[in-house]
């Protein structure tokens, strides 16, 4: 096979703006330290992340033929991930959003959904899939033409092929929630989830109850994102918390996303579910320090060695 991970979904454009703990006045100007643009979006980050901890990863979704579509392809092919699957040009702009970062790393968003809200089941080639080990669904509301029985059935078509398959859910702005998702469940491995968002979907607020919602429906593995607190981690009765790194936050934005990216990476080369999400962890600490979601991993080498040298709190 020749990806580890096929990642499918949001990639958009982060326009971030940091420190922004207030707005000008209606019509007027106000100078900003550090405006950057960066790559985003779920599957996009967890993809880049993947590729950067050396797995091989391709990501199959939706860009415009703008200026936004050309530095989100080019910072995709320049992560190593595989772009052959992107589909360019039906009529609609990139994906692209404005990133408010506080002075302690808090952000506030204004998303533009462009192509990706059309993203459909038809547009996938699912020949494509038997060049992969691993499927992932980053995710819902944000790919919402993929929402409710299509993605249950792309998934359902991933399991038949012989692939594993993982959702990372998104804060759904349209107040859905769990019909968004519930016809993924049943076909998948592994559940990913922040606190905040899991809470929304499942009705439960507790980290062990809501894995256990979700494992409910059939997945294997539930992965709950604690933010500052850490990660909370599922399968089976065995059950792990695990307290954040000690480390200066600069920017929070896609820490959850590239996380993403560090468990399946754990995960795809047969480690344990503690020692993955410790992996997961690990991302996630190094992603708050920078600006961006995707720029914070540099190599395996240097993420090991940081998840065993760096305190937790």
């Amino acid at each position: 096979m020749k990806f580890d991970l096929l990642s499918l979904g949001l990639a958009c454009a982060d326009v971030m703006v940091r420190p922004v703990e207030s707005l000008p006045e209606r019509g007027k100007l106000a100078l900003v330290p550090h405006l950057e643009i960066h790559l985003g979006g779920l599957a996009a980050v967890t993809a880049s992340v993947f590729s950067a901890l050396g797995g091989s990863a391709a990501f199959i979704g939706a860009l415009g033929r703008d200026g936004f579509g050309d530095y989100v392809h080019g910072a995709l092919a320049g992560s190593g991930v595989n772009v052959d699957q992107v589909k360019r040009g039906n009529g609609e702009g990139t994906a692209a959003t404005v990133v408010l970062v506080s002075e302690d790393g808090e952000r506030t968003f204004l998303h533009h959904a462009g192509c990706s809200h059309s993203l459909r089941e038809g547009d996938i080639d699912f020949g494509f899939f038997t060049q992969g080990r691993h499927l992932h669904w980053g995710g819902p509301s944000v790919t919402p033409s993929l929402d409710g029985e299509p993605i249950g059935r792309v998934l359902k078509k991933a399991h038949d092929l012989g692939l594993t398959t993982s959702m990372d859910t998104c804060y759904d702005g349209g107040g859905r929630w769990l019909s968004r998702i519930e016809h993924a469940l049943p076909h998948l491995d592994i559940v990913m989830s922040s606190l905040e968002e899991a809470r929304m979907y499942t009705g439960k607020q507790e980290p062990e109850e809501i894995a256990e919602f979700y494992c409910g429906f059939g997945p294997v593995i539930a992965l709950v994102k604690l933010g500052e607190r850490g990660l909370f981690v599922k399968q089976g009765t065995e059950t792990h918390y695990l307290p954040a790194h000690n480390v200066e936050v600069r920017d929070t934005t896609g820490a959850g996303d590239a996380a993403c990216g560090g468990f399946l990476f754990g995960y795809l080369k047969g480690w344990s579910v503690l020692e993955s999400a410790r992996l997961a962890n690990a991302v996630g600490a190094l992603t708050v320090q920078a600006m961006g979601g995707a720029e914070g991993v540099r190599s395996f080498e240097e993420t090991v060695a940081f998840m065993n040298s760096v305190a937790v709190r």
